[in-house]
């Protein structure tokens, strides 16, 4: 354990035990979906207290919101760079590369989706970061690598977001395919993109 000498953790200790956490609620999410991830299993694989597995997170929700977001994130940042193609083609190309990750994870996908679509208030910050790390690499995806995205860009990511969520939602509720997802999406992104 990484101490100051005061006789306090370090920011990076902290950092690495909320990873160890984050890392065992995608597990058990992964293993068996929402129900799987019970905060004393989490606490147990990550090898921390569950008194302190509940200073990080208050509740399941909180952190598997907090696990899609990191989701989000590693994703935007996996997404292959593309300057080419159209500003419409760059952002279906974004979406697709996260639906397609969420199609493939399904088990995990229905758990962090589930606990978005259920948070309530205290867990508002949360879930609003989740959507600006979505909306951020939509609207990135409108312009090639190094230009930033402006107020419309972010307006239309908005939208586009909100759209790609409800099908997600649909899809992993069994009543719609990943190919009708995808296709939905496309017409979307160019109509909202015109």
């Amino acid at each position: 354990m990484t101490q100051t000498d005061a006789g306090r953790e370090t920011p990076a200790a902290q950092v690495a035990r909320r990873e160890r956490i984050l890392d065992a609620a995608v597990e058990l999410a992964s293993e068996g979906g929402y129900d799987a991830v019970q905060m004393r299993e989490v606490a147990e694989r990550a090898e921390v207290a569950l008194g302190t597995l509940y200073r990080y997170f208050p509740s399941k929700v909180h952190l598997l919101v907090s696990a899609l977001g990191r989701t989000f994130t590693d994703l935007r940042d996996s997404v292959p760079a593309g300057d080419t193609g159209t500003p419409e083609e760059r952002v279906y190309r974004v979406v697709a590369h996260v639906t397609r990750f969420l199609a493939k994870n399904r088990r995990l996908s229905g758990a962090m989706v589930r606990a978005l679509m259920s948070a309530e208030a205290d867990a508002a910050a949360d879930v609003e970061a989740v959507g600006d790390v979505l909306v951020g690499f939509i609207a990135a995806g409108a312009h090639e690598p190094g230009v930033a995205p402006d107020e419309q860009d972010t307006l239309r990511a908005h939208i586009i977001g909100k759209v790609w969520l409800i099908d997600v939602v649909t899809f992993l509720s069994g009543r719609m395919t990943v190919s009708q997802v995808l296709e939905d999406l496309e017409s979307t992104i160019a109509l909202v993109m015109r």
